[in-house]
């Protein structure tokens, strides 16, 4: 269990955490690759909903290690919910995709539109969800993080629960 909560941290701290707002415009359809257009779905230019958990933890990794291309796209996940405070205070927040061993995971995390309280705005930490929001890259502390800004909670699956999703804000 220690594992595992320490791999969960570790995967924040990778995959990124803040509020920056340096989002750029997302390039034309006609300018990104064939690999990113694959993904586009119901309205979303990147909808990794339609992948499965190592096509998406695949996916996910690309997206966190070559984020040029995805800036501003708007972009659809499922995964479950993880929630990490730091020394100083600040809350993070991020969907993880556990790849099909279930020993790793890979997340990106997600600032949601509007104001929020932890934990009475949030679901239950390992709850499955599915989120949506604009994809964004950021400089803190000398290393660049990716999140979903301006992101919404589509669906909460409890975690060890039913299927029937919940609608969130």
């Amino acid at each position: 269990m220690k594992r595992l909560i320490a791999a969960g941290i570790a995967c924040i701290m990778l995959t990124g955490c803040g509020n920056s707002s340096s989002s750029q415009e997302s390039e034309s359809s006609s300018q990104l690759p064939d690999y990113i257009l694959a993904l586009a779905n119901d309205g979303y230019d990147c909808d990794l909903t339609q992948l499965n958990s190592n096509m998406m933890y695949g996916q996910i990794f690309d997206m966190v290690n070559n984020y040029e291309p995805y800036m501003g796209l708007s972009v659809r996940v499922k995964g479950n919910f993880q929630y990490y405070k730091d020394p100083a205070g600040k809350d993070y927040f991020s969907v993880f995709i556990p790849d099909a061993a279930q020993c790793c995971n890979q997340g990106i995390e997600f600032v949601l539109k509007g104001e929020h309280t932890y934990p009475d705005d949030y679901p239950q930490i390992g709850d499955e969800i599915t989120v949506t929001g604009t994809f964004n890259a950021y400089d803190e502390y000398h290393a660049i993080y990716c999140q979903l800004l301006d992101a919404e909670i589509v669906s909460v699956v409890p975690a060890g629960g039913n299927t029937n999703e919940t609608q969130t804000n």
